[in-house]
């Protein structure tokens, strides 16, 4: 669109007193109003706007029950002033009209659209965008106010609301050349030929006597640019589309560029990936499958693909896909990374702990490999081992609070619990009511004799869980640690007391396994 286009919209009429006939007869407002609708339905639009302001004094000086109006049909009278108004192409006087119609009945689908008309004729593209969006809050449906905002859109150089407004215009009147014809003229001032050819065939499609309403803006738009530019167009009208959710728009669109341009590798992972987020697997797979291996995105295409097969419980068909291609990019570190997450899956530990160990030599500074490394050395109960990885984690990634904990609670196992307190206390800082993180801190503080510091935190686990039974061990004992018997004895038979509860449970639902074959038997 030429930057100097002009927006041209017609205001609304309305059906405009259907039922209210009842003051339409024997009033100075029913003949008041009478006349304006003659004289506005032949175009004398001056004479309309007096014989309606007429009815709206009317209104007001009237002291009969017939000439009674609703604040309704008073804002369709300002509507129509307004109307008047602007087809005299007075659009200040117009807007002044159409905001004492919005006022009086903000309810009014036609006002705000007639108001967004009036902001558009006087060039407030942003204001004339909020009047239409009101107008979808009151009428959904209404095509002039879709077709409006996607020229309003196009204007602005909003390309995917632009679409998005075009295609819902479409859908609300099939048989409408304009949204299709526009759309056109937004392809084609990038340069997208194709796609714009389709769209001016599918307007003479739906309306065969459809002429366009300005050649010149058809002949401005007939642009050269580079291919590299025209295909920015799709990738930047396709994640528009995307990020409004318009998923099934923006496949289009990349379905569209590939048609054009089958080498566009990129938009076949883009593609694998929207076709993916939609569980959509045997089609991800195929776009992702056509990208050769010399494309720069063929690591992360085949890294997608081993991740779908995953999630289709195809472990080794994943692996070996992987293995595939870190042979080709055997310095590639999430390929390691990726496929020591596969090997664990299919139980193989050693062979994933030395595919961690080289996704770590690879990308040292990667706190996810560190740690994921260092799980791998617990399974195999290297412990040591894992100690270090997970120290190097959390230096990388001292934020990651779940790693803290991991980290604290083989702290504990062996027995360091002055190191174990310390990753403890930074996870309390940012998850101060997990339950099980201050039982593990009150745990360390026991252990290092300093009850004074454990006790709240064990009433507090109690407070949220009253039968974490080791919560109640532990408190009992430091009460009896500083010397408070009575609370202590008092926590510990609370304890005893779940505990046999506990113990009497698992007996019962042992005893019901039991004699379940025999109630069998018998029919019971």
């Amino acid at each position: 669109m030429a930057a100097n286009d002009q927006l041209h919209f017609m205001p609304l009429d309305l059906d405009t007193f259907a039922g209210s006939e009842r003051f339409m007869t024997g009033t100075r407002l029913g003949a008041a109003f009478s006349q304006g609708m003659r004289s506005y339905l032949r175009a004398a639009y001056a004479e309309a706007i007096e014989h309606f302001k007429a009815a709206l004094i009317a209104a007001y000086v009237d002291g009969e029950e017939q000439a009674q109006i609703f604040e309704r049909e008073r804002a369709i009278i300002y509507l129509y002033i307004g109307n008047a108004l602007a087809f005299q192409d007075d659009w200040e006087g117009s807007l002044r009209e159409y905001l004492e119609a919005v006022q009086t009945d903000h309810q009014l689908a036609e006002a705000h659209y007639n108001l967004g008309v009036a902001f558009a004729a006087r060039g407030q593209v942003d204001r004339a965008v909020s009047a239409f969006r009101e107008t979808l809050e009151h009428n959904p449906n209404l095509y002039e106010a879709h077709f409006a905002l996607g020229r309003c859109y196009q204007k602005i150089d909003d390309a995917g609301r632009a679409y998005i407004h075009y295609s819902s215009a479409c859908n609300a009147r099939p048989q409408a050349a304009e949204p299709r014809y526009y759309m056109g003229l937004m392809h084609q001032s990038h340069g997208a030929h194709e796609l714009a050819q389709k769209c001016f065939a599918e307007a003479l499609r739906v309306e065969p006597t459809f002429i366009s309403p300005d050649v010149g803006i058809f002949e401005d738009a007939l642009v050269s640019r580079s291919e590299e530019e025209v295909s920015q167009w799709y990738y930047r009208l396709s994640q528009a589309l995307k990020s409004q959710s318009y998923e099934e728009e923006a496949e289009r669109i990349y379905r569209a560029l590939l048609q054009w341009r089958p080498q566009e590798y990129h938009a076949r992972y883009l593609l694998g990936n929207l076709l993916a987020r939609q569980r959509r697997w045997d089609e991800s797979l195929d776009e992702y499958g056509q990208v050769p291996p010399q494309d720069k995105h063929y690591v992360n295409v085949r890294l997608r693909m081993s991740a779908v097969l995953r999630l289709l419980k195809q472990p080794k068909q994943a692996y070996d896909l992987l293995f595939a291609c870190a042979k080709l990019n055997p310095g590639n570190g999430s390929l390691f990374l990726n496929m020591g997450k596969l090997l664990y899956d299919m139980g193989l530990n050693p062979a994933a702990a030395r595919a961690f160990e080289r996704a770590v030599q690879l990308l040292p500074n990667d706190p996810q490999a560190n740690y994921l490394l260092g799980f791998i050395y617990n399974v195999l109960g290297r412990e040591g081992w894992a100690l270090a990885a997970w120290r190097k984690a959390v230096e990388l990634a001292p934020n990651a609070h779940s790693l803290r904990y991991d980290l604290g609670y083989m702290y504990v196992r062996r027995s360091r619990f002055d190191l174990a307190a310390n990753e403890f206390a930074h996870v309390m800082e940012h998850w101060p009511d997990d339950v099980e993180t201050n039982f593990m801190l009150g745990l360390c503080y026991k252990e290092l004799s300093e009850p004074g510091r454990s006790i709240p935190l064990f009433e507090k686990v109690l407070r949220r869980n009253p039968r974490h039974a080791q919560a109640l061990y532990y408190l009992g004992a430091c009460y009896l640690q500083i010397g408070n018997t009575s609370l202590g004895k008092a926590y510990l038979r609370r304890y005893d007391h779940l505990a046999r509860q506990s113990d009497t449970m698992a007996s019962l639902a042992s005893t019901r396994r039991r004699t379940l074959p025999t109630a069998a038997t018998t029919g019971r």
